[in-house]
């Protein structure tokens, strides 16, 4: 297992420091504009630039097939920390969390598996959901299964189109609720896809995924921004 990180306009990240401390090999996958620069290690070029973040998890998703990489992480660079929730007691054990849910993945037939947001783990009362959670920010994936790509019409929102075609032409995902993660609000980093979100592209998207999954979906706000939501059950 390994870990893929997409990184755009934050040569500062460290998250990759998570996975280093777990044992987790991690490759930045950077535009060739930034490529030379960056002093992030094991960088590959992803070859062309202003391309969006579909097209970097596509090719992150076919280097892996190419390297024979089995089991990867896809993760985003701004994820501050890992743990999990037990019997109420916050457990901020760091990237080894993925270890632990590898060893219930290998045994599962699932293409997807992700944990929870932070702020939401503590009071989850399921220890996991199948087909019925997006999973994103931070997903272990089972590449030899996954035979589909993400569709960059939906860019800001491709990550919940990629899902939603799992469930649909894979066996599908499997969240874990006690796992979490920790990161940003959306939009609010510096870097990465930030310009996008300010100019208000995740609408867009939001409404095309309306048009895709109606009668599922509808828009709703989120705070200061148009969201979709979108029935997965």
């Amino acid at each position: 297992m390994i870990a893929c990180i997409p990184t755009k306009g934050r040569p500062n990240t460290n998250t990759y420091v998570l996975f280093e401390q777990a044992g987790i090999k991690c490759y930045h996958f950077l535009e060739p504009q930034e490529y030379k620069s960056s002093p992030l290690p094991n960088k590959v070029n992803i070859k062309k630039n202003n391309r969006g973040i579909a097209y970097a998890r596509n090719f992150i998703l076919d280097w892996a097939k190419a390297n024979s990489q089995e089991w990867i992480l896809m993760c985003d660079d701004d994820v501050k920390r890992f743990g999990y929730y037990k019997n109420g007691q916050n457990n901020k054990v760091g990237a080894v969390i993925w270890h632990d849910i590898k060893r219930k993945a290998e045994k599962l037939p699932f293409e997807l598996y992700g944990a929870n947001y932070y702020q939401h783990a503590w009071y989850e009362k399921r220890d996991y959901t199948i087909n019925k959670s997006f999973v994103e920010v931070c997903l272990l994936m089972h590449v030899p299964r996954i035979h589909w790509h993400y569709r960059s019409q939906f860019d800001l929102k491709e990550d919940r189109d990629f899902v939603l075609q799992t469930i649909k032409k894979g066996n599908g995902i499997i969240k874990f609720h006690k796992y979490y993660y920790d990161c940003p609000d959306v939009g609010s980093n510096a870097g990465g896809l930030q310009d996008a979100y300010a100019s208000q592209r995740d609408k867009e998207a939001a409404l095309k995924m309306c048009y895709e999954y109606a009668p599922h979906a509808k828009m709703h706000r989120k705070g200061n921004r148009i969201d979709v939501k979108i029935d997965i059950a």
